[in-house]
């Protein structure tokens, strides 16, 4: 802990030279949790030199961070950059908003290991038409020569790498401007073991099989296991599968990382019912249990689904429980964390139209305007709301959520007095059934823009942020441009993508008080570090890597909205990546000085 008042100086190594970097006159929140202090933190090479209130010695550059805070460079413990990295090595949209390291290879999807079948992981969207042309759900498994077709045409990227260390060759070869701790996927796994054949359990020598990719995969630097299991194919894994897969893991002393069972795959399913999802959270305490090995619980929210939406009391009850289970494990032995998206509304793509919501069919009419001169046919709508109310698409399914229209916010509309409101309170005070009201408001006006929720008070989310085993994440790729989604349904990045750590700190330490800012760092920082045991981050401190960010406590924001989600923070004036600053005043420098933080051999 450094106490309140500061040494003088603290001297990591004896050469008291002259320095690359000096960033002075600053707030350090040094990830630790502890109070900040007033001092100058000194650079040389890829590490912290000196920390301390007056340094002597001469720099190449000078940061004056008068009115400034510095603190490590924000981690993000749960990410798919990796999926996009080799198209977007720059990491822009991660990097300006102080994010240095990510943790990539979440949900059971990583870009590796390989062989003969390419599985879709939601970034291809866009493009996974011309792999297999689809009106429903895509095809997710397909043919690696068919895939790769596409993206050299699409992209200019071969899919030239099989195992896991040829890929992070690849990686390293390219140049990231962030670093970069992977885990492997146990869905990219089960589909390169069982092809498209996944619907059932695993063989036994599929299984052993299964477990040497996970062996080639740590031993190449991997830190661990993620599973993804509202995902085909890990779905359809038993609990024994994941188990024998954790158990490999656990000799190498990395860590278990998991999408819970929460939703169910989601696309249709005649069998359906939507799974009880505190099981979900005990499933993953039981693998961490019998493998001997750290659970990371993905994206938390609780366990319990409760209709109609809850009032606050009850809903913080559910949440409440959902901790119990956790704490319950966490005091019998297993070494158990969750982690937190910052906001009601989840991450990866925001759906920016209500017409998103009628992919399927704005795909056959072909634009937005045409489904709304479609819809004003009564036997058309008549066979959309069939189609719906049968479960076949899973974006309205009202067997699964009979208040999926509460979740629909009308954020632009030509109609006026929509606006702010949600589709269902819309139709309740027409007394209208709800998908009638979303066909009358397409007619009205089909370029009508949403946004939709998950959780539906924040509240919620402040429980579990505030909770000691809790740590914030974002949940998205990276992207070095504007990216949005020309097809149906249209789909842009999630807000989060740009900015969710300045949002974090405004929203949840500067303005709700719900953490102190000092906790709120620690929350993505030191304890991240920790976490995944990567040795030398997540603090301000002599001999550790140099990265930090230097940001404006007053400024610090998100920017980016549900409308136009593509545009970066504010407030956030330096990055420091490995003692080299790729954010320079807000804009990205260009530089790779990125590092593949394999785990500790």
């Amino acid at each position: 802990m450094v106490p309140t008042r500061v040494l003088k100086i603290i001297v990591w190594c004896i050469d008291l030279g002259d320095y690359d970097i000096i960033v002075k006159n600053v707030l350090i929140i040094d990830g630790s949790g502890a109070k900040g202090f007033k001092g100058s933190i000194a650079v040389k090479g890829e590490r912290i030199i000196s920390v301390g209130d007056e340094l002597e010695g001469d720099a190449d550059i000078v940061i004056d961070g008068g009115g400034l805070v510095a603190a490590p460079g924000f981690i993000d413990i749960h990410s798919h950059v990796d999926e996009t990295i080799l198209l977007n090595p720059n990491a822009w949209s991660t990097v300006v908003q102080g994010i240095t390291t990510v943790i990539g290879g979440n949900c059971g999807f990583s870009p590796a290991p390989l062989k003969d079948w390419w599985l879709f992981s939601f970034w291809e969207y866009d493009v996974w038409d011309d792999v297999e042309p689809f009106k429903y759900y895509p095809e997710i498994i397909q043919p690696i020569d068919k895939v790769d077709k596409v993206f050299r045409e699409k992209y200019g990227l071969s899919i030239d790498w099989r195992s896991f260390k040829d890929f992070l060759t690849k990686v390293e070869s390219t140049g990231i401007s962030v670093n970069y701790v992977p885990l492997v996927g146990h869905n990219t796994i089960r589909a390169t073991v069982m092809g498209r054949d996944y619907k059932r359990k695993a063989s036994e020598k599929e299984v052993e099989e299964m477990k040497e990719y996970v062996r080639e995969a740590v031993e190449a630097g991997a830190h661990g296991l993620s599973t993804g299991f509202d995902y085909e194919p890990g779905s359809y894994a038993s609990t024994d599968e994941v188990v024998e897969l954790a158990k490999v893991v656990s000799e190498y002393n990395g860590i278990y990382a998991t999408h819970w069972r929460r939703t169910g795959v989601r696309k249709e399913r005649v069998e359906f019912e939507p799974p009880e999802k505190i099981k979900g959270i005990i499933e993953a305490i039981e693998i961490g249990r019998r493998a001997n090995v750290p659970v990371q619980i993905s994206h938390i929210m609780s366990g319990y689904t409760i209709y109609p939406t809850p009032p606050r009391s009850l809903a913080l009850a559910a949440i409440r429980a959902t901790l119990d289970v956790i704490e319950e494990a966490a005091s019998s032995g297993v070494d158990v964390y969750f982690d937190v998206i910052p906001n009601t509304d989840g991450g990866v793509f925001t759906i920016p139209y209500l017409a998103s919501l009628l992919a399927p069919w704005v795909k056959d009419a072909g634009t937005r305007k045409a489904i709304a001169q479609l819809l004003k046919a009564k036997d058309y709508r008549r066979e959309v709301k069939e189609t719906i109310k049968a479960g076949k698409w899973w974006l309205i399914n009202p067997k699964v959520d009979p208040y999926w229209a509460e979740k629909v916010i009308i954020l632009d509309c030509s109609v006026e007095k929509y606006k702010g409101k949600s589709l269902g309170e819309i139709a309740g005070e027409e007394d209208v059934n709800p998908l009638d009201k979303l066909f009358d408001i397409l007619v009205e006006d089909p370029e009508t823009r949403i946004m939709t929720k998950i959780i539906s008070d924040e509240v919620e989310v402040e429980e579990f942020i505030k909770h000691p085993r809790a740590i914030v994440c974002t949940d998205v790729f990276a992207y070095d441009k504007p990216w949005s989604m020309s097809k149906p349904p249209y789909f842009l990045p999630h807000p989060n993508t740009y900015g969710v750590f300045p949002r974090y700190i405004r929203r949840y330490a500067l303005e709700r008080k719900v953490l102190s800012l000092e906790e709120a760092i620690y929350k993505i920082t030191g304890l991240s570090a920790k976490r995944f045991r990567l040795e030398n981050r997540g603090l301000i401190k002599p001999g550790y890597y140099a990265d930090i960010v230097i940001f404006d406590p007053n400024e610090i924001s998100d920017m980016g909205d549900y409308i136009e989600p593509r545009r970066p923070p504010k407030g956030i004036n330096y990055v420091l990546v490995n003692g080299k600053i790729v954010v320079k005043e807000g804009a990205h420098t260009g530089i790779r000085p990125g590092k593949i933080i394999r785990r500790k051999q």
